[in-house]
């Protein structure tokens, strides 16, 4: 599994650490079937003095697909613990749904 930070503006390395660690340990019962994660953080600007930090998740599982989650919050760490919460439960339900029709792929299990 491979965590990729995307971002315009440089990150604090404390930042990259805790987001990886959060990746991690937040997905690690189904990270089995995850290939690569991606995870973008941008500003949005509320009015001139305050900002909101969206914090976006793309997951790529064994069987290609694709899980997008977009969630913005007050800072960078609340907006990740959000995403990640809201992608596991994609995930799970992609994984009950693979499961329950007989279409899990083969890959997955290698």
């Amino acid at each position: 599994m491979d965590v990729v930070l995307e971002n315009k503006e440089v990150l604090e390395p404390e930042l990259k650490v805790f987001t990886e660690n959060r990746v991690k340990f937040s997905l690690k019962r189904l990270i089995w079937l995850v290939r690569k994660i991606k995870v973008k953080y941008s500003a949005v600007k509320l009015s001139s003095t305050a900002f909101n930090q969206n914090c976006l998740i793309e997951l790529q599982t064994f069987d290609h697909r694709q899980i997008e989650v977009s969630v913005t919050a007050r800072d960078r760490r609340t907006a990740l613990e959000m995403g990640l919460k809201k992608a596991y439960k994609h995930l799970q339900k992609a994984i009950n749904k693979a499961q329950k029709y007989g279409r899990l792929s083969k890959n997955a299990y290698a």
